[in-house]
């Protein structure tokens, strides 16, 4: 964490970023933050405020209507000649006053579309001529005298009428009592358009709301969703909102995640709920325009930042960009001059083109420094490897040409033959450069020469070869190998009286070719060798002038590797670029 923090401010043009946008960029964000969520607060508080007012109003209106209702179906009490026959006992005779007087209540009421009484057997109806009175007060018979005089309400239905007609109409409904008991039921069909009426609010239509008058069994009475008129509601909310009954609270939908503000109130006459349900989102769409406005705020104070940031970034960080990336490439010792786009344009000579200029000189200084060293350094090493090709030893051709010479007076054998031919391709070969690159192939041919030859003189080893035949076309330095077989000829088995063994092996390692020669010698101090604590002997190609010899052709991570001690052998591990 501590690095990731140390990396993140390293840069000068992220502290700058970082300076800004704490400075500028977060407070801004924190304030419209801070400011839209007060102004949603308020909203809310403000949209059930004002839905509670209209409610109580329309709950008001509501009542008044329905209580002149209840003391019209009074009346039948307070008319001498209805109260007289009511009392009478016998009702198998119509009565001739009650039709004239239902008929005058319809009339007088705007919203009483129909009055009916029943009286035992009788009917007395006026207004709509309703179709099965019989089975709807019979559905409801119970109810109606089961409140002994009380007024009951019934929501809404659509009623069957004579010509077809379906007026949709709620219904008020009490029980007719003479002095001993229930004789009858008084019905008030009213319209439905009261409610209409009470409803019309311009408030309503603004944010889209719902409104909804729901029985106690969630029944819809009035809706301004004229669809769901006369259903019963078996959402949750609806249900929530009846058994409330005064308050408000936000509904959330379980399946969509919609939020809903649903404010609701009581009637204390009907035992109905007024309630209304306005989405959140239409609620709060001053807020999404003013969320709108602060976005396009926002992106046009960012475009500003961006501007700001080019700016910088193109005549201050990205200079300074192309420096830093300098001053890395110097220090992996790659002297390159920063390109004409990394520069300041124009001629402008303020501070970073100044530095831009002094650095692009001290690079060419350094080039150029750095070019006499590596001819010096060529004309050096040119001179090495001559000397280090000169280096075969001559007690080595005087031994080889004392044995031909034994060989040929004693035996007269023909591989003396074979011999001479070992010989003159050696000297062939070390007559050029040992710089050169060859085949791995013609390398190991060079070295079946030379370990043939030195086995006419020592008899005491055995090479083995282990080379894929697709690595036998590698290029490699010539007698890369042959200094390493040597020393284990003439010291690594010296002395021993087993028989001595070279296994020479090569395999392909990521694009690397790796070359071992492995011997079962008595070994020696190799740290020694390589650090050049032991003056190189003269009958041989010293491993340590192998091992800068690869290194200088290609590069310090190639080179000669050497596991050895004594009484345990030697394994010597050489790593070359793999050239086809």
């Amino acid at each position: 964490m501590k690095k990731k923090y140390h990396k993140l401010f390293s840069s000068v043009k992220n502290r700058i970023l970082i300076i800004f946008a704490g400075c500028a960029v977060i407070p801004s964000l924190i304030f419209i933050g801070v400011f839209m969520h007060s102004y949603s607060s308020y909203i809310l508080e403000n949209t059930v405020s004002t839905q509670k007012n209209i409610l109580n109003e329309i709950n008001k209106n509501i009542n008044q209507y329905l209580n002149g209702y209840k003391d019209t179906s009074m009346n039948i009490y307070y008319n001498s000649a209805i109260r007289l026959y009511l009392n009478k006992g016998n009702y198998e005779e119509k009565s001739s006053y009650l039709p004239s007087f239902l008929a005058g209540i319809v009339n007088s009421e705007k919203y009483i579309a129909g009055a009916v009484m029943k009286i035992e057997e009788q009917y007395y109806q006026a207004g709509y001529d309703y179709q099965d009175l019989e089975s709807y007060i019979e559905k409801w018979k119970d109810d109606i005298v089961e409140k002994k005089g009380r007024v009951v309400w019934f929501p809404t239905e659509q009623f069957a009428c004579a010509y077809g007609q379906k007026p949709s109409q709620f219904v008020m409904a009490r029980a007719v009592n003479s002095p001993t008991e229930t004789i009858g039921v008084l019905l008030f069909f009213i319209s439905t358009e009261l409610f209409k009426n009470c409803f019309d609010n311009p408030l309503f239509e603004e944010h889209e709301t719902s409104f909804y008058l729901l029985s106690e069994e969630c029944q819809v009475v009035s809706s301004n969703q004229e669809e769901v008129i006369s259903q019963t509601m078996e959402k949750p909310l609806f249900q929530e909102a009846v058994a409330l009954g005064e308050g408000d609270f936000v509904y959330t939908e379980q399946e969509t995640g919609e939020r809903s503000i649903v404010v609701c109130t009581h009637s204390d006459v009907s035992g109905w709920t007024l309630m209304t349900v306005t989405t959140e989102e239409e609620a709060f769409q001053k807020l999404h325009t003013i969320r709108k406005m602060a976005v396009i705020i926002i992106l046009i104070y960012m475009g500003f930042v961006c501007l700001a940031y080019w700016v910088l970034s193109h005549f201050v960080f990205h200079p300074l960009g192309g420096l830093a990336k300098g001053m890395k490439e110097v220090s992996k010792g790659k002297f390159k001059r920063i390109s004409e786009s990394q520069k300041a344009e124009g001629e402008r000579q303020d501070e970073i083109s100044y530095l831009i200029h002094r650095y692009n000189v001290m690079v060419d200084e350094i080039e150029k420094l750095m070019s006499q060293i590596r001819e010096e350094e060529k004309a050096k090493n040119d001179e090495r490897m001559k000397v280090l090709s000169m280096q075969i030893s001559p007690h080595f051709i005087y031994n080889t040409l004392n044995t031909i010479k034994w060989m040929a007076s004693a035996n007269r054998q023909s591989n003396i033959c074979r011999m001479v031919e070992s010989l003159i391709k050696i000297m062939r070969s070390v007559t050029y450069s040992t710089n050169e690159e060859i085949p791995l192939k013609e390398e190991v041919e060079l070295l079946e020469c030379y370990v043939y030859i030195q086995k006419m003189r020592f008899m005491n080893f055995e090479v083995e070869y282990e080379i894929p035949e697709e690595l036998m076309m590698a290029k490699v330095n010539k007698l890369v190998l042959q200094p390493f077989v040597e020393n284990a000829i003439l010291h690594a088995f010296r002395d021993q009286e087993e028989m001595g063994m070279i296994r020479i092996t090569a395999r392909e390692e990521e694009r690397l070719l790796v070359l071992m020669v492995e011997d079962n010698g008595t070994g020696f101090d190799c740290q020694k060798v390589m650090d050049n604590q032991i003056p190189e002997k003269k009958d041989h190609i010293g491993i340590r002038n192998v091992h800068e010899r690869i290194r200088l052709n290609y590069g310090e991570e190639f080179g000669v590797r050497i596991e050895s001690g004594e009484k345990r052998g030697t394994l010597i591990t050489i790593r070359l670029p793999l050239i086809r």
